[in-house]
């Protein structure tokens, strides 16, 4: 299905009024536009200027579909921007300020993917490099086609962002202030770019601060306080304003109360020639009662399992073609295990630990007639006081030890006779057996750096594209198809962590061990390649529960303070360092602490371990429980960043257009 090339679309705005909740009170409502009406033509060039606040992003966004008008209506190609939003998909292309393509891909790959998303599902192969050549050509990207976006210069990089909006060939192309960073020259080499694509039939309009160029365009919109002040062609712009130079018409706008210049606009239409489309033999002849209606076919977007394979594909080259990002994805896990490693070089896994019993009857009995005479020995201030009998000799035997005799009279020592005494202490020697402590903090340890790993992964992810996702879903992008690709990416990247994390780790403890140390004790964890799995699954749950605060946030560094707030609840629902045997934090654990199922996947409670070793209390070990507990986990996080993304586009940004 070859792409056809896109007639210029008019826009028609007819006393569009545009109002958001206001600061000061409750229920107050800001206007943000209010009565604005123009027609540009098909094929025109327009620039969009007027003063900081004027309402000119507002503007655009509503013709995107993407506000909703308190009054008004607004069409493109004839066609209402909200309640046809599925036929304009494809047909409006949409530059923003900020560029949107991922910088570490070079142009050529950008926009392969790009084609995947923007091109009709039926586009084929040949048909999307057919379309990607066109592109390059037109922007004059062929010297850099194959170079990374983030070495390009600006005005490149401008250019990238533009090319990939034109693979569509789109009958409107709106740029949103996307010269405002570029130097003079940069910003007139795009203007001539912006000219070139009117002139060759589609419809463009452009919001700019940079007032140098913009003699390239046909006409201007200029906005003051939210209202349309003029609406035509520079040179009548000046006679109106009485001006000579354009940013003179900013200071005249100031300088008026808000509605002066409106009101001079409305009576200046109303009294004054009509414009030139309007006359006779005018080469944009308007309509002469009704606006045209463009003939538009709804685009047919790629299904779910291609959007999921383009943005899986598109996210691991990222990484992989991130030099830095992918040193740092490798240093970090291989730092983790050198400090693993380097804390517990002084630990002993193996020493013996005593476990104790109950008395049998025969010991208590002796134990009651043993601690009654040594009650009365040391019950005397000096072993002249004590006779000749059992009790004298142990006082004397006692004054030359005088730390025994003082552990002795401390009222513990009492207290510990009596509770063994009364069958509440195990005081009897049982068995000796290896001491769990060093391998239960070690695994603990290991499950802890594995979700840290994974938060600090997820937690960005989405918000340092959320240019990008905002763009792609204009162009019918699936929420659940992006989230679920990210996640898979995700999953590939901590897997690679995890594995130089446990192989690092792991190897360490062998060579140590061929030296004649010690390692962890296996009867107290599991297998090195199950432990590394439920290690690998609490990271990409961890990372998942990092997508949500990263689809909630509208800047990385919002994020970063969520993190110690995801970290230090995983410690405390973790078992690793409180005992989770039961409760109310038992059913948080098992709900909300991938740490848990983690810790509890790798550890080992089997008989013999002693009860303050413990932290799971009665359990079932199977491994299948942790495997799918983790696994629904993965899915629940997955499920809530999609309906987060979902909520922020239906209530905070405010689209209309189906949500998915």
């Amino acid at each position: 299905m070859t792409p056809v090339h896109m007639p210029g679309l008019s826009v028609t705005a007819s006393g569009v009024t545009v109002s958001a909740p206001g600061d000061r009170e409750p229920g107050e409502r800001e206007t943000l536009l209010a009565d604005v009406s123009f027609r540009i033509e098909p094929g025109e060039f327009v620039c969009v200027l007027g003063p900081s606040g004027a309402g000119k992003s507002t503007l655009m966004r509503a013709i995107l579909g993407e506000r909703r008008l308190a009054a008004g209506r607004l069409l493109v190609g004839g066609h209402d921007v909200f309640a046809k939003a599925d036929v304009l998909r494809g047909a409006i292309g949409y530059v923003p300020q900020q560029d949107v393509n991922p910088p570490a891909l070079p142009v050529d790959r950008a926009l392969l993917y790009a084609s995947e998303v923007r091109l009709p599902a039926g586009t084929s192969i040949v048909e999307r490099r057919a379309a990607i050549d066109r592109v390059v050509a037109e922007v004059d990207l062929g010297r850099v086609r194959h170079h990374p976006i983030a070495t390009l210069s600006g005005g490149e990089m401008k250019r990238a962002s533009l090319a990939a909006e034109m693979l569509a060939s789109p009958g409107l192309l709106l740029i949103d202030e996307a010269t405002s960073s570029l130097d003079p020259a940069t910003e007139a080499r795009i203007m001539r770019l912006l000219a070139e694509r009117a002139h060759a039939g589609t419809t463009v309009v452009a919001v700019t601060h940079h007032l140098d160029n913009v003699d390239r365009a046909d006409k201007l919109l200029i906005l003051g306080h939210g209202e349309v002040v003029w609406f035509g062609t520079l040179a009548d712009a000046r006679r109106y304003f009485g001006v000579h130079r354009l940013t003179d018409i900013y200071v005249a706008i100031e300088d008026r109360p808000p509605g002066f210049w409106s009101a001079r606009w409305k009576e200046h239409r109303a009294v004054g020639p009509p414009p030139p489309e309007a006359r006779e033999g005018g080469p944009r002849a308007a309509a002469p009662s009704a606006e045209r209606v463009a003939s538009l076919a709804a685009v047919s977007i790629p299904g779910f399992p291609r959007q999921v394979a383009t943005f899986f594909r598109r996210e691991v080259e990222t990484v992989i073609r991130d030099r830095v990002g992918m040193a740092m994805s490798l240093l970090l896990p291989l730092a983790l295990a050198v400090a693993v490693l380097a804390g517990f070089a002084d630990i002993r896994f193996r020493n013996p630990l005593t476990l104790t019993r109950l008395l049998d009857p025969g010991e208590k009995e002796v134990l009651a007639d043993v601690w009654g005479e040594v009650r009365e020995a040391i019950s005397t201030d000096s072993v002249s006081e004590q006779n000749a009998s059992v009790s004298g000799q142990l006082r004397v035997f006692l004054d030359s030890q005088p730390k025994l005799l003082a552990h002795l009279r401390e009222p513990s020592t009492d207290r510990l006779v009596r509770d063994a005494l009364a069958d509440t202490l195990p005081l009897a020697p049982d068995r000796e057996i290896i001491d769990p402590g060093g391998t239960f903090k070690w695994l603990s340890l290991m499950s802890i750096c594995m979700v840290i790993l994974g938060f600090v992964t997820g937690f960005r992810e989405i918000v340092k594209e959320r240019p990008m996702l905002d763009l792609e879903r204009r162009h019918g992008l699936w929420f659940a198809a992006y989230v679920v690709a990210k996640i898979a990416a995700l999953a590939v990247v901590l897997a690679v962590q995890v594995a130089i994390f446990r192989s690092t780790v792991e190897l360490g403890f062998l060579i140590r061990e061929a030296f004649g140390g010690e390692g962890p004790v296996e009867i107290y964890r599991r297998s090195a390649v199950l432990s590394a799995t439920f290690n690998w699954m609490a990271a990409v749950a961890c990372a998942a529960i990092g997508l949500i605060v990263s689809a909630c946030v509208r800047s990385t560094d919002k994020g970063v303070l969520a993190v110690p707030l995801l970290i230090t609840p995983q410690i405390l629902l973790g078992a690793t360092i409180l005992p989770i045997r039961g409760g109310v934090l038992a059913v948080l654990a098992k709900v909300f602490s991938p740490l848990y199922w983690a810790h509890r996947g790798c550890r080992s409670e089997g008989d013999g371990v002693p009860a303050f070793w413990q932290n799971l209390g009665t359990y079932d070990p199977a491994a299948w429980i942790p495997l799918t507990a983790l696994a629904v986990q993965i899915a629940a996080a997955t499920l809530v960043t999609i309906l987060a993304l979902r909520w922020q586009e239906r209530a905070i940004l405010g689209r209309n257009r189906p949500v998915r």
